[in-house]
């Protein structure tokens, strides 16, 4: 399994968990959820909070996970996600599109 694709499934995890499906519906209040200043976008510090929800990375190694998935998630070079950059990568073509709540 590649690390994009550990990482994609252990924020799946959280959206499940947390959101109640991995569907678009659930990916959106997802993003919503983590934008916590409201400007829609998620910025290094909110992805930080992303990430360590998932259960991704640890104190020490989360910074550098930041700075990793933002380079990934970043299509434009913003230094922001979002929420069709985060799309992109987390729904990432998927079926799933349906909620089945």
């Amino acid at each position: 399994m590649s690390v994009e694709a550990e990482l994609v499934g252990k924020v799946r995890g959280l959206l499940e968990k947390r959101f109640g499906g991995a569907g678009k519906e659930s990916r959106a209040r997802a993003f919503a959820a983590y934008d916590s200043n409201g400007d829609g976008f998620i910025d290094g510090d909110e992805l930080k909070q992303v990430l360590e929800d998932a259960g991704v990375g640890n104190g020490f190694t989360r910074g550098m996970w930041v700075k990793g998935v933002m380079g990934r998630m970043d299509s434009n070079g913003d230094g922001l996600i979002d929420l069709s950059e985060f799309e992109a990568v987390i729904g990432g073509g998927s079926s799933d599109d349906e909620e089945s709540e």
